[in-house]
């Protein structure tokens, strides 16, 4: 998805409502051939006032100054010279502003301590900001017969480990007497019959039943009670 327009008024918008990471990165611009092969690591860097700059584009192509001014809100540098300066109505010279883009960095500006460290990384070669990644070291290809031999390791592990379920025969070993199979034990809640000569088991028996629920008995005065009332 893209992020920029062609109509300028939108162009315009987006330049004026950029922030101050947008408003750096357009103020980049690329290093010349001497540069690029001491700083190989980089191609363009920031133009901070006191950079010398050629410029490659334009009217005055070929015209090198010094930066006098930079304008990171409105993207634009202002360069010594007499060649970079336009005349205006009244007869009065004015600075020209330029476009970082229109311009490449021949001589860097190295008295801030911060940027020359930060430089003198890049000639090194390390990135900036970032630690170094420790690699691991790489595993050793595997054979293509490998999995067919841990496919067999765990068939055997299987067979041995396997356990043993009960009421199974077993074959005896060659040299080892063989074994009775083991008898099944009687079932439970089944009636076995007596055997020859033995007295007959009684049957369990039934618990005692539970009492039936009885009217009470009628007492003398109830029964003198019933007689009064009949003679009536």
């Amino acid at each position: 998805m893209k992020d920029y327009s062609r109509q300028p008024r939108k162009q315009r918008l987006a330049g004026y409502n950029k922030n101050h990471q947008a408003m750096m990165r357009s103020m980049s611009a690329h290093l010349s051939d001497d540069l690029l092969k001491e700083y190989s690591t980089v191609r363009s860097v920031t133009v901070r006032k006191g950079d010398t700059v050629k410029v490659v584009r334009g009217n005055i192509k070929g015209h090198v100054g010094k930066v006098l001014e930079v304008f990171p809100g409105r993207g634009l540098i202002k360069l010594e010279g007499e060649g970079a300066t336009i005349m205006k109505a009244d007869g009065k010279r004015v600075a020209r502003l330029f476009r970082p883009s229109k311009v490449i960095i021949t001589k860097l500006d190295l008295s801030d301590n911060w940027r020359r460290e930060k430089l003198q990384k890049l000639k090194e070669g390390a990135k900036p900001g970032r630690k170094e990644r420790k690699r691991k070291p790489k595993k050793a290809k595997k054979d293509e017969n490998a999995p067919e031999k841990k496919e067999e390791k765990k068939d055997e592990a299987a067979g041995e480990k396997a356990p043993e379920k009960k009421g199974e025969h077993k074959e005896p070993k060659a040299g080892e007497p063989a074994k009775e199979a083991p008898k099944a034990g009687p079932k439970k809640d089944e009636h076995k019959e007596p055997k020859a000569g033995e007295p007959a088991k009684e049957a369990p028996k039934a618990g005692p039943k539970k009492e039936e629920h009885k009217a009470p008995e009628k007492t003398e005065a109830h029964k003198a009670a019933e007689k009064k009332e009949g003679a009536k």
